[in-house]
């Protein structure tokens, strides 16, 4: 009877520790499930966080692509603009006209001894001659916006001068006259924006009779509206 009682003892308890078991590994393995389930997860968002990343790394590049092909774009509208009016205006160059690309412009300084005798407002033949040059290098573009600056120096002009009362006036009334000449040469007035800036743009600082003299110059400022070219160039 004893005998009996352990066999079926023992039998229970081999029962026992089988179901135990059985749970133990039943456990572990729903572990291991959920443990490979979460490595799946993130693998699945790292792999789409790398592919989002790529999206804008191409989306970028291709920002930038664009950025630098307008940037040349720009560079060659303004390299033709400059090499068209240095071209026209090639034989006033030994005078002090120059010709420089500054800030997405170009500058045409002429002196004042190229178009204006000392304290005039009416431009002299040689100076009529060189703007007319330039209208015609200028004229067809269209979607260019010049500005005329005058520029003096500092030297207040005398009290009884009847023609203008002081440098801000001298500036503008000679920028008028260069404007009005370009026009008349065929240079659509819509084109043109003339400013007088007196004495208070000097190139050079100083107060000497060949700083002043500097300082006494019209600049003729090209503007294209690049907005409006390089959209016709896409379009064309």
């Amino acid at each position: 009877m004893k005998k009996s009682s352990f066999a079926s003892s023992t039998v229970m308890l081999a029962l026992g520790v089988a179901l135990l078991g059985s749970c133990v590994s039943s456990k572990k393995y729903k572990e291991l499930e959920a443990s490979k389930n979460a490595l799946e997860q993130e693998k699945t968002a790292a792999q789409r966080s790398l592919e989002e990343a790529n999206a804008n790394l191409r989306d970028r590049e291709s920002k930038l692509a664009q950025y630098q092909q307008q940037i040349a774009q720009k560079e060659r509208i303004l390299n033709e603009l400059r090499t068209t009016v240095n071209n026209a205006l090639a034989g006033f160059q030994e005078q002090g006209l120059t010709v420089n690309v500054r800030d997405g412009k170009v500058y045409v300084t002429m002196p004042e001894k190229l178009l204006f005798a000392t304290g005039s407002t009416k431009v002299n033949p040689n100076g009529q001659a060189a703007l007319g040059k330039l209208a015609t290098a200028v004229k067809s573009q269209r979607d260019t916006e010049i500005m005329i600056e005058g520029h003096t120096d500092d030297v207040a002009v005398a009290a009884d001068n009847v023609t203008y009362k002081d440098n801000w006036d001298l500036s503008v009334l000679r920028a008028t006259e260069v404007t009005r000449l370009l026009i008349n040469n065929g240079v659509p007035p819509q084109m043109v924006v003339p400013a007088g800036r007196g004495q208070y743009t000097p190139l050079a600082m100083t107060r000497t009779p060949e700083a002043r003299q500097s300082n006494r110059r019209t600049e003729i400022i090209l503007a294209p509206n690049f907005e409006k070219i390089l959209q016709l160039i896409q379009t064309n």
